[in-house]
């Protein structure tokens, strides 16, 4: 798998010496428009501070501080899978109150997501990275720092979604051409992204 450069963003890093990454799927545009209205409409409710639009994306590993003079071992990885393009829907509402993030999950993991992540996800480990240790459950954050107490989400009608993981009212999906390296930092505005590489999927198979 080819990537797809970006510039020269690799080399520059605002801590000098590390960078802060993951990798991700990210929305079309019309996907991330829609997220980011849902995510607007829960706000009345839940309050806390809505993701910018062109920040909404999925996780499928994230790695955290790295040095940046072994970024180029990630990309030569991620550019060593050959995965197929597919498609994705979040239909399932979530607020976690441990972390006060409003989501937007899957009722079903496709199988060829499941098979990308954990691809990914060992020849990272392989190649001597740490990576977060839980199961993987792919979301889309909308809100950050939310009120997921059971009478918020009653206040903006979202307490049977929000409670029992019942399907989204209004599901996203998107075909997944690609998936991307992200260098994130914060700032007072809150976190801001970068996309690092990008490595395109083979366009096969697309079905949501």
């Amino acid at each position: 798998m080819s990537l797809v450069p970006n510039g020269d963003k690799v080399d520059k890093d605002d801590k000098g010496n590390k960078a802060r990454v993951f990798f991700a799927l990210w929305p079309d545009v019309a996907a991330a428009a829609r997220l980011h209205d849902i995510a607007s409409r829960w706000h009345v409710g839940l309050g806390g501070r809505v993701m910018r639009e062109d920040s909404l994306h999925a996780t499928l590993v994230f790695i955290g501080d790295v040095a940046t003079d072994r970024l180029a071992t990630l990309l030569d990885l991620a550019g060593e899978i050959d995965a197929a393009a597919f498609g994705v829907a979040f239909d399932d509402a979530g607020c976690w109150r441990h972390n006060q993030i409003a989501y937007l999950g899957m009722r079903r993991m496709p199988d060829a997501l499941r098979n990308l992540q954990f691809e990914l996800a060992t020849r990272v480990q392989v190649a001597g990275f740490r990576i977060e240790q839980r199961r993987y459950s792919p979301h889309v954050t909308l809100i950050r720092k939310a009120d997921c107490s059971s009478e918020m989400r009653e206040k903006e009608n979202l307490g049977e979604s929000l409670e029992n993981k019942n399907p989204a009212t209004e599901p996203v999906a998107w075909s997944v051409r690609d998936f991307v390296l992200v260098k994130s930092s914060i700032n007072a505005n809150g976190s801001r992204y970068e996309q690092i590489g990008r490595w395109p999927l083979l366009e096969d198979y697309l079905t949501p």
